[in-house]
């Protein structure tokens, strides 16, 4: 009787002290994922917490190396993010498709693995023991998720003093993945917000550049206008260029031919902004090129025509163009494609006769007619772009051409540039203005 009674009381013994191990391990478990816990939350930057995840999970569970390995999740690849042991740089280089090796079977199940012996289990793959020299024995293998989300997976190698893991340490990887995952994603969201600073400063920085450039070559643009005003014998000139951005496509030009003569011309571009821009730049240096004392005007035009014409370019200009002689009131002028030309004389407003032809840049080889007019005096001539009369009011209605000629009627004072500007810029008020603008003005005394 006795027997028995001491053989319970040994089995019972025997038993409290096997739940007083297991639950002084479950505490020691709890306290080590409590302390990884705490610590992981020092940092999101990602070389020091990757660095801090594996020291800890390397020393808590008495290993020789240790590693995480992230998913790509555009590939599916597995790859080495940061390694533990004296071949980390080299573990770091290495790349499994997803399913390879331990942990690609790990990653694909989603479930942990203690490998007692490596070189025993079918799922081994030597890929980072060849790159790296340093022979692996046994392994312990963990998902690590967020969310349902498979971010990668935890490899611990090799047992300290040549030991073996248990399942205990299994199941305490297993539960260290929790503060791992969290750490991890805390890393990426801190990741993705300074990705996002970062790529707003750089959005920033760039359209300051651009906006610095764009200002640089409204500058450059402005300087290759001749100015505002012009007095050349019996003829006074005006112009105003208004772009609609800081650049644009809209132009006019005036220079000396000889002592008696000028050219005087008006563009707009089909484009509008930096292209625009560039082509009416090249533009003006082409006609002051091909302006010649004693050329044709139509022989200008064409000349000119055929420089800036190419089978791939898609982009042209409206033209009009003529040159005076300043003493003798004479205008020999061509319009290619370019908006109506107003003369204004005795308060009366008549539109100058034209032969329309292309707008140059279209094609090659394009014949223009030039006409000649002798410009009585007191008699101003209004070249202007569509970017005037196609402007546009809060109403959708369109400044016009009728509106145009009232205002310049109305006029009391010789027309300048700039008081048509004013009053098309009157008329939109607030609605932005969505083309160019150029305007000259001159007139015979």
């Amino acid at each position: 009787m006795w027997a028995i009674v001491c053989g319970l009381l040994l089995l019972l013994c025997i038993g409290a002290c096997f739940l007083l191990w297991r639950l002084r391990r479950k505490l020691t478990m709890n306290e080590t994922i409590l302390a990884m816990s705490l610590q992981l939350s020092s940092t999101v930057e990602r070389r020091q917490l990757l660095a801090l995840i594996m020291e800890k999970t390397t020393a808590a569970l008495g290993a020789e190396g240790s590693s995480i390995i992230l998913m790509d999740h555009e590939s599916g690849d597995l790859y080495f993010e940061v390694a533990t042991g004296n071949s980390a740089e080299e573990v770091k280089k290495i790349r499994l498709p997803a399913g390879e090796g331990i942990a690609g079977w790990v990653q694909i199940n989603g479930k942990a693995l203690l490998v007692p012996d490596v070189s025993k289990d079918f799922r081994w793959s030597n890929k980072v023991q060849n790159k790296t020299e340093v022979v692996t024995r046994n392994m312990l293998c963990a998902p690590i998720f967020s969310n349902g989300t498979l971010l990668g997976v935890i490899q611990v190698i090799n047992k300290k003093n040549n030991g073996r893991f248990k399942a205990l340490e299994l199941e305490l990887l297993e539960q260290l993945s929790a503060p791992i995952a969290m750490s991890l994603e805390n890393m990426m969201l801190y990741e993705a917000l300074r990705h996002s600073m970062e790529s707003l400063q750089q959005t920033t920085a760039a359209k300051e550049k651009i906006l610095s450039e764009m200002r640089l070559a409204s500058q450059i643009q402005a300087s290759l206008l001749p100015g505002e005003q012009f007095q050349h014998g019996r003829l006074s000139l005006n112009a105003k260029l208004l772009p609609a951005r800081e650049v644009g496509g809209d132009f006019y030009h005036f220079f000396e031919l000889d002592d008696e003569h000028i050219v005087i011309c008006l563009g707009d571009v089909s484009d509008k902004g930096m292209p625009a821009a560039l082509f009416m730049s090249s533009l003006m240096i082409w006609i002051r090129a091909k302006a010649q004392k004693g050329l044709n005007v139509s022989d200008m035009v064409y000349a000119i025509n055929n420089e800036i014409s190419s089978d791939d370019s898609t982009m042209f200009a409206t033209l009009f163009i003529a040159i005076i002689n300043t003493r003798t009131g004479l205008m020999q002028y061509c319009d290619a494609g370019h908006c109506p030309v107003l003369l204004l004389q005795n308060g009366q407003a008549a539109t100058l006769d034209v032969h329309k032809g292309l707008p140059i840049g279209v094609m090659p080889h394009m014949t223009y007619e030039a006409l000649e007019m002798q410009l009585p005096a007191n008699t101003t001539v209004v070249i202007y772009s569509d970017g005037i009369t196609e402007a546009e009011c809060a109403l959708g209605q369109m400044y016009g051409a009728e509106r145009l000629e009232c205002h310049l009627l109305a006029l009391k004072e010789p027309v300048q540039a700039s008081a048509i500007i004013e009053d098309v810029q009157r008329y939109a008020g607030s609605f932005p203005q969505s083309d160019d603008i150029a305007v000259l003005v001159f007139s015979m005394n």
